[in-house]
């Protein structure tokens, strides 16, 4: 194999990269990310959770080999940084947290072994560092965030595999993919990709006749081997589940779905390193297939096939905006490598002044969205604003609490996960609120204690418009109050508490262990 080391396949480095930006652009760059981590470790210490990251803390006390919703690898990474820091927001996403400081390393290591140039590799981490969408990765727990991290390992093995022609490193391919799958199931979506990639050059043809993809195969899956047996042993139901999520959501304009799928990407991403990201995705796939090069193919080949699946899938499904996460790794690197490449040999000043520009208007987008998520500063309406999501729950938590202990309660119900979640964490304890439908979500779950119901009266809580109190089974429903949770403009979301009483019975008796969901999940 042609490895990258040779001279007749590595381009040589050149100052190029800095001449495009300059040393001060990139050092004011380098600086620019250096705040931006810090203010990253600050808010994920000091702002609230999310609501999907409380149910994700609700897992992580109920450690298995995968859940209804997602694999386990988020469970995990919480509950290792909770073993740390205790059940604080900063223990819930400290691994997180951590991955993107590694993940801008492995970003920095695999552009280095691509195209040995020093300068465009650190401007790739300014530009991923830059993006609302890492900020957001480093601040807020899901398993995008894990999945996120082990993309780019995936990035930084098959960047020296090129590099060093050394098969072992597929052994690393395939345990950052299989670690990604069970981070979360749209991993696969680099596979079609990796396949382009190996027969489109003549350095990935040449691994079919060896044994080290195959292992790496092995590798593979064995890493998913657990959520694959947890599926199994529930009726598949995780994976019916996010099958299903894919084609819900049916869009009333196919055109409007596409462009609110670009508009969402512009915003996460910030605009201009978006459509850079866009152009360099499918810029890397033309020079790779054109020219045989295993090094653009590689940048263009995942990441352009990816983009072309969530576009034409949002014409006929709404694509929600973090869903295409995993693609930035390899079109960060395709964007600026191949904004490098086409401005070295073209006058073009626009295009060079947008280029120069990518990171800092990312930059500056990404204070605006960290500064509205911790001050709250800019006057938006709650119901507007993204960062409402993560404002309140203490407060909406302790106003809860208090009116459990005034009347004697024993569980606090609710009617949705993240309700569950958030009331848990901010108040009543893991095992102190049980959902009262959609039971397949805590299969691995003890069953809540009856007795609690029996033995004392309880609280209902649902979101204002809920008709989940209908058909509950208790001979007494009584409304007590109604809050508001507090977080942003004119804040929308609001609650009703019920006080339960005359408990008959029954309302967890569906066992998502052995009913495996049939009855559960229609609860």
């Amino acid at each position: 194999m042609v490895s990258v080391g040779d001279a007749a396949f590595r381009e040589k480095a050149n100052p190029s990269s800095l001449a495009l930006g300059g040393h001060l652009a990139l050092t004011l760059g380098l600086i620019a990310v250096a705040g931006l981590l810090v203010a990253r470790f600050v808010l994920a210490a000091t702002t609230e959770l999310a609501e999907d990251e409380a149910y994700y803390w609700l897992w992580s006390k109920h450690l298995a080999a995968g859940y209804y919703d997602h694999p386990a690898m988020i469970a995990w990474w919480i509950r290792a940084g909770t073993e740390i820091f205790g059940d604080t927001a900063f223990g819930v996403r400290f691994v997180g947290l951590l991955s993107t400081v590694a993940g801008s390393y492995l970003l920095w290591r695999a552009s280095l072994a691509l195209f040995a140039d020093r300068a465009a590799a650190l401007l790739a981490v300014v530009w991923m560092n830059a993006t609302i969408l890492s900020a957001a990765a480093g601040i807020v727990a899901t398993p995008d965030t894990p999945l996120a991290f082990f993309t780019t390992c995936v990035l930084f093995a098959l960047a020296k595999l090129i590099e060093t022609g050394r098969g072992a490193w597929w052994l690393g391919i395939g345990a950052a993919l299989g670690l990604a799958f069970m981070s979360k199931y749209t991993a696969v979506l680099m596979l079609p990709g990796l396949f382009l990639w190996m027969v489109g050059t003549r350095e990935g043809r040449r691994w079919f006749l060896r044994p080290e993809p195959y292992l790496g195969a092995l590798v593979a899956f064995t890493a998913i081997a657990p959520v694959v047996w947890w599926n199994y042993t529930h009726d598949w139901a995780s994976f019916a589940k996010q099958a299903a999520h894919g084609v819900k959501d049916k869009p009333a304009n196919a055109f409007a779905s596409v462009g609110e799928l670009l508009g969402g990407q512009a915003g996460l991403a910030t605009p201009l390193i978006f459509l850079f990201c866009l152009w360099g995705s499918f810029y890397a796939l033309a020079i790779g297939l054109r020219r045989g090069d295993a090094r653009w193919l590689l940048l263009g080949g995942i990441a352009a096939p990816m983009w072309a699946f969530f576009i034409i899938h949002a014409a006929s499904q709404k694509i929600q905006p973090n869903w295409p996460g995993l693609v930035y790794p390899f079109a960060i690197l395709a964007a600026v490598h191949g904004g490098i490449a086409v401005l070295d040999r073209r006058r073009a000043p626009v295009l060079r002044a947008a280029f120069i520009a990518a990171p800092f208007v990312g930059v500056a987008f990404t204070l605006v969205a960290l500064l509205q998520l911790g001050t709250g500063a800019i006057p938006v309406e709650a119901k507007k604003d993204p960062t409402a999501r993560l404002k309140g729950w203490t407060t909406l938590g302790a106003e809860i609490d208090r009116l459990r202990r005034e009347h004697g309660a024993g569980l606090v119900l609710t009617d949705r996960y993240a309700i569950t979640g958030e009331l848990a964490f901010y108040g009543m304890g893991a095992d102190g609120v049980a959902q009262i439908n959609d039971r397949i979500r805590y299969a691995n779950f003890p069953p809540p204690d009856e007795t609690r119901l029996k033995d004392a009266p309880a609280l209902l809580v649902l979101k204002a418009g809920s008709q989940a109190k209908a058909s509950l089974p208790f001979g007494s429903v009584v409304q007590i109050a109604t809050l508001t949770r507090p977080g942003g403009l004119r804040p929308r979301d609001a609650y009703a508490v019920f006080l339960l009483s005359g408990y008959r019975g029954g309302l967890f008796a569906c066992d998502p262990a052995t009913k495996r969901g049939e009855t559960c999940s229609q609860m």
